[in-house]
Parts: C-alpha cells; structure tokens; sequence
C-alpha cells in the first residue's frame, strides 16, 4: 500500500507531535537525510525532535546505529528465503526486519516516544536484478505506557520509477504521513501555520476569470466561501487568529462580489465583499455569534494565520483599488468590472484596467559588526514603536538606489553600496504598495541627521535590547496594546512590529544570525 504524503505532511507532523507533547527520533537509509532535514524545516521542530542517524552502508554503519553491536548485528541478519521468492522480494522483506529492528532501538536507546526507520532502494541503480523501480520500507516504533516499545505500523512504499531525487521526496513525505496517521494526528489545514511561497495554498484561477457562466458557476457553488471587508479597512474575523470566510448564501445575493481563486488541495471557490454601514445589515452577522468580530486589518491581519493573512491583504488590495478607481484616466468615462471584479472596462473608449502595486522599500540597516540595528519611528506609530526605514521607489530608481536615498534623506547614514542584499517582499495594500525587503550595512560610527517631517525619532539599537522586544506579543502596532505592553513593563525602551509584517522578517533574519 502506496501512502503519498500530504500537502504538508511534516507540518502536520511536527506540529500534531508538539500539540501532543510527544517527541520523535530517525534513522533512514536512502532518503538521505531528507526527512531529518524536512523535519527540521518546520518552525519549533526543536521541541519534538533531538536529532537522528543515516545509515547508508549497514555493513560499515555500526557508528550511526547508536554504536551498538548487538543492533548492528542484529541489522546484518538476513530473512531465510521464501519458496519460490524473487531476489527483489528478499530484498524488500529484508528491509522490513532492519526497519523494525532500528525504529525500536532509536525509539528506546534516544528515549523518545516515537521514531521513523527509513530503509530500501531508490535507484537508478539496484542490486538485485529484478528490481527495476525504487522501493522503500517504512517502520513506525513507539512507547507504550508500560514503557515498553513496539512496532506500531510499517508500510512498503513502491515507486512507479527509478528517478533518485523524486524517490527521496516521495519516500520522505510517506515517512512523515504514516508517522502522523499512526501517532493519530487528525489532518487539518496545518498550512496555515508556515508560508510556504513554492507551493502557493491559493490557485488565482486567472483562466477562469474571463469566462462569465464559468464565474457564475462558482459563485452559485454551496461550498464557497466569502471573504468579508468593511469600508475597505476592516476584515471580519472569528477569532483573533483566524480570518472569518462566510458561507455563500442568499444574504451576499445583492452584494459585488470579486472572485479571488481556488483552495488549491479542496478546489473551494473563495470570493470577497466589502460593505459599509447601509450594506452590513444584509449579512446577518448576529446569528454567527459574538466571536465574529471587525477589526483593521493593517493592524490585525499580521496576527492572523499566514494562509488568512494572504486572503485579507488581497482581498484589501482589490477593494482599495475599486473604491479609488471610478473613471477612465483616458477619456473619462465610468468604469465597469468585469473579469468577476478583477479587471475594468471603461465605457467610453473600451480600454482595460488592473490593479497595481506600487513597489516600496524597506530595509534593515546593521553596523558593520552586525551587533547593532538602525530603527526608526514615524509619527504615525504609537509610543516607542520603532521599525526598518521604509520609503518609495521614485520613477527610473533601482530598488537598491532607492535603499541608499531613503536611508539617507531620513537618517543622514550613506549605507555601504555593496552591502545592499535582497532578502523578500510583501503585498501591502494600504492603499497599494508592494514592500520589497532589504538588509543593509553602514558606519554606525558617523552622526544621524534625522528628518523630523518624516520620522519622530531613530537610533541604533543593540542586538539584545531588540530581541527583548521581540518577546512583546499583540499587535503593538495599535495604540491601544502598544500603550499595554508599555504599562505591563515599563521598563521597555524599545517596541518593534509585530510578527507576519516584512519589517519583523527583516528583525528576526538579523536577531537569528550567530
């Protein structure tokens, strides 16, 4: 039996194990390291798992299975044959009892609750002769309440090819899955938890929007799901870590809806609203219950679920952008959506409009010794609440250009040119800009000259000194916790964005570097 990971299989098992309590060791063969190293690509991973072993050679692997010689012994039995069994089928029967043998010894020798044994073939190449397709044995160990441990599942995994790489992930991904169903791990949308940008959770749908019956198809859909925006500002949510997504139902009949996409794992079309306060009464919000709330979305949405983050700032995004955009800039006229409110058409002249993003700079700047941040803090943000330096791209200016410019015009530090590295970016609808992130280095030694129409006040901050304000959980970007955060410790000097913003991004990368 084939068990194909899941979307995210490490994700929901590093994360169920943590929820549980329960801690996790490894040994694989093939997979190489893979499902180590998957495992600890996950945030957190240090609390379920200490570490690990590949054994890549059995018979030269005695160091890497715990230095044991009765287990290396042990692992260099072979099965007696079966009557009439192929070479091929030896090869994978042996690999159940090393499997079985090395999940209960890391399991008991690590003290852990549970280990993942990995051993099997993955090709090109294989040593028996009739084996022309990788293959991998899968053993799941575990401590009972006795203490005693026992195999709880193993599973042989056949590959319908030969190709090494493919074979690894594939295997990899059938360790954490069968791990997971095993301990007892529901499946649950766990990608919430990580932004993972190389397998986007949203399909756009950009091949349907066009298409009108298709469109209206998914809008009559029963399983669709609306996104809910008010005035433009404000995102309803149902708790404060998740965004709410209403069903569709006859209350959004009369309301423009813009089709956003398709959960990319359900195919569940998701839509976005926005009403004001002659349009709110027609959801019947009421009967959803008092956990159903509105709140900016500037300053809440960070603390949402990344998968929720991302549906709140495009939703935002799309409706800024109808709200600011009622005539052509060409001849006038008044604009009409079309495209399932992505796309307008003017009806005067025919010509077509898109949203768009206005591309902004935010940059981290270091001293040379890297022991030293510049933060700065705008009128705008609440008491000690400083952040990177931030500003436009000017028309024909490089983003790095304009990282030195801004930096300049509001701090008076002439950044190292060199030094400019680009590290991510970030829609940030409000109203349109695009946040492209930057680390940077510059003499901290030389005086700032600090632009009071744009910044309050800016300094270099020890390392130290800001990763204690990163322990301040809220959102500190709203007066109100900024000023409860302040009163809770009034010894603070120092606030910084919360975390899901670009700015703490740019903060932790450089809090995280030895």
């Amino acid at each position: 039996m084939n068990r194909i990971g899941a979307k995210s299989p490490f994700l929901r098992l590093v994360s169920g194990l943590k929820e549980k309590g329960k801690t996790i060791s490894v040994v694989e063969s093939c997979c190489g390291g893979l499902i180590q190293a998957s495992v600890m690509a996950i945030p957190g991973s240090s609390a379920v798992f200490y570490g690990g072993s590949v054994a890549y050679n059995t018979q030269k692997a005695k160091n890497y299975l715990l230095n044991d010689t009765t287990l290396h012994a042990k692992m260099l039995e072979k099965p007696s044959p079966e009557s009439g069994e192929t070479e091929g089928d030896f090869y994978k029967r042996s690999k159940m009892h090393w499997t079985a043998e090395a999940a209960k010894a890391f399991c008991e020798k690590n003290n852990v609750d549970y280990a993942i044994a990995e051993g099997g073939a993955s090709g090109p190449t294989f040593g028996p002769k009739d084996l022309d397709k990788g293959f991998s044995v899968i053993a799941i160990a575990g401590k009972g309440k006795d203490g005693k441990v026992t195999i709880l599942a193993q599973d042989l995994i056949d590959s319908p090819h030969a190709n090494r790489q493919k074979n690894m992930r594939l295997f990899a991904d059938a360790a954490a899955t069968l791990a997971a169903d095993t301990i007892g791990i529901e499946t649950q949308e766990l990608e919430d938890e990580i932004n993972d940008d190389s397998t986007p959770w949203l399909d756009r749908a950009t091949n349907l929007r066009a298409d009108k019956e298709a469109v209206k198809e998914l809008e009559a859909r029963t399983d669709a799901k609306v996104v809910v925006l008010r005035n433009s500002v404000e995102c309803l949510v149902s708790s404060d870590s998740k965004l709410a997504l209403l069903p569709n139902n006859e209350d959004f009949s009369t309301l423009p809806k813009t089709f956003l996409g398709l959960d990319h794992q359900s195919g569940v079309p998701i839509f976005a609203v926005d009403v004001d306060e002659t349009t709110e009464d027609l959801l019947g919000l009421s009967s959803y219950g008092s956990e159903y709330y509105f709140d900016n979305t500037r300053t809440h949405a960070p603390l949402l679920t990344p998968k929720d983050y991302e549906l709140a700032l495009y939703a935002t995004a799309m409706s800024q952008w109808k709200r600011t955009h009622k005539f052509c800039s060409g001849c006038g006229e008044p604009l009409q959506l079309i495209e399932g409110g992505t796309c307008m058409k003017c009806t005067g002249c025919s010509s077509l409009s898109w949203p768009r993003q206005d591309p902004s700079i935010i940059v981290l700047i270091t001293n040379r010794n890297g022991d030293k941040a510049l933060l700065a803090r705008s009128p705008r943000h609440p008491p000690k609440v400083h952040t990177a330096l931030a500003g436009f791209v000017e028309a024909g200016e490089t983003f790095e250009k304009a990282v030195m410019r801004e930096a300049f015009e509001e701090t008076g530090v002439r950044v190292d040119p060199e030094s400019v590295t680009y590290l991510s970016s970030q829609p940030w609808p409000f109203p349109r800009s695009s946040m492209i992130g930057f680390r940077a280095t510059a003499d901290e030694s030389l005086p700032l000259n600090i632009d009071t129409n744009e910044l309050v006040s800016a300094a270099w901050f020890e390392k130290e000194k800001v990763l204690e304000a990163s322990n301040i959980p809220g959102a500190v970007m709203n007066t109100d916790v900024a000023e409860k955060a302040l009163k809770d410790c009034p010894s603070l000097n120092l606030l910084i964005p919360p975390s899901g913003v670009l700015a703490r991004s740019l903060i932790e990368n450089w809090l995280n570097e030895p």
